[in-house]
């Protein structure tokens, strides 16, 4: 899509709508207080990690006083989503990636695009009144956003790659297919990147969700330790329970989309319901998954094994993938064995990173009018982090 490709339409009203979000910068350290912001906060829902990130800065925005409305997309329901996000949401389709068999589908993706649908779905959306766009990646509301002249922000992992990072080894290719695309993408004014690191950047650490850190904090998880988390959801179920069936002493629980629970063997499978999820997840010895961001970010934070095997054709999945073995923070394979999934068992479990509240501090500066420089926000953010790469 060309740049500016601006459709004129009643559904804007210029820059005067944006004034609000300007004017809280003007008045940041002083007493007055400006209202509110109606701020449309655009969900990408293909992930669950997504969900739960937009979720938290929902809840933390509200009680700030704004309004906020999310425009989620990339599923047939809104089942998934926190009700932060159902609270107030439309519910349109987007675009979503397809993958199996550890692989993206590339052609299956192509098919299922439907680029006339999302051009209307941007035309024709209200924007008028909104103050703010706030995206987690999700391109609707960026192009609503950029067709509307409003300030436009995106918070999200992705959003790291929109500039120059100093990643290890040979990852130039990837790195820039995504510095080129994330841009046309999800075209935002300002970009926040989340990283397990800053690499020379100006990325903030993950996001954790409060849900996860009240679940650690209970002091009623960890009751054995002796099973592990397994969330693969680009394998099928049968090639799961076949290679977890090679470790019969070993307990797993694996979320799938299921309708309900069921056994196979030493594989307990579950529907994905976030609050199990969550106390699983902390009751773990250690997560095998793909190489994505969020879950990646959780197990971390509570001092969980790490095993990813990322998906392959995926560039995001593949810098995960070696940013984690360089730093050290996870076991990273092509393809999962049970002898290299016993092998990485036996591993000791790492120290906690304990990331602080980073979804916080974003909400104290979005409500501040982002007018702090994104670099001197990250200094003070990761100097709350005592973990130093070796």
């Amino acid at each position: 899509m060309p740049a500016g490709f601006g459709w004129a339409s009643s559904s804007c009203d210029g820059d005067s709508a944006s004034a609000t979000f300007r004017s809280r910068a003007l008045v940041r350290n002083k007493t007055v207080r400006v209202p509110g912001m109606r701020i449309l906060y655009g969900v990408q829902g293909t992930g669950h990690g997504h969900l739960v990130r937009s979720a938290a800065m929902v809840a933390g925005l509200r009680t700030r006083g704004h309004d906020v409305h999310c425009l989620l997309t990339g599923r047939s329901s809104a089942a998934f989503a926190d009700p932060e996000i159902r609270a107030s949401h439309t519910l349109l389709e987007g675009f979503t990636g397809q993958a199996a068999g550890g692989r993206v589908r590339l052609f299956q993706t192509m098919r299922q695009l439907r680029v006339v649908r999302f051009l209307r779905d941007v035309r024709s959306f209200d924007a008028s009144g909104f103050d703010l766009v706030l995206t987690d990646y999700e391109p609707v509301s960026a192009w609503i956003a950029r067709r509307c002249r409003r300030p436009s922000i995106g918070v999200g992992h992705l959003y790291a790659f929109h500039r120059r990072l100093r990643l290890p080894g040979r990852t130039g290719p990837a790195r820039r297919m995504l510095r080129l695309f994330a841009p046309v993408y999800t075209p935002v004014r300002t970009a926040v990147g989340l990283h397990w690191h800053r690499f020379g950047g100006t990325n903030l650490p993950p996001t954790i969700s409060p849900d996860l850190v009240a679940a650690a904090a209970d002091g009623s998880a960890r009751s054995d330790g002796e099973r592990f988390l397994v969330y693969l959801p680009a394998e099928s179920e049968q090639s799961i329970v076949e290679l977890l069936g090679q470790l019969p002493r070993r307990r797993f629980v694996a979320y799938r989309p299921v309708s309900e629970p069921v056994e196979r063997g030493n594989v307990s499978i579950r529907p994905y319901d976030r609050k199990a999820f969550v106390a699983d997840l902390v009751d773990c010895a250690g997560v095998i998954t793909n190489a994505g961001f969020s879950l990646a970010s959780e197990a971390l934070h509570l001092g969980r094994r790490l095993l990813v095997q990322p998906i392959r054709r995926h560039p995001e999945q593949f810098l995960n993938g070696r940013a984690l073995k360089a730093l050290g923070l996870g076991t990273v394979v092509e393809r999962l064995t049970a002898e290299r999934i016993q092998s990485w068992m036996d591993t000791p479990e790492p120290a906690p990173m304990n990331y602080p509240d980073v979804t916080r501090h974003l909400v104290d500066w979005i409500d501040g009018g982002a007018e702090r420089p994104l670099g001197e926000l990250a200094a003070d953010v990761w100097d709350e982090v005592s973990w130093r790469p070796a």
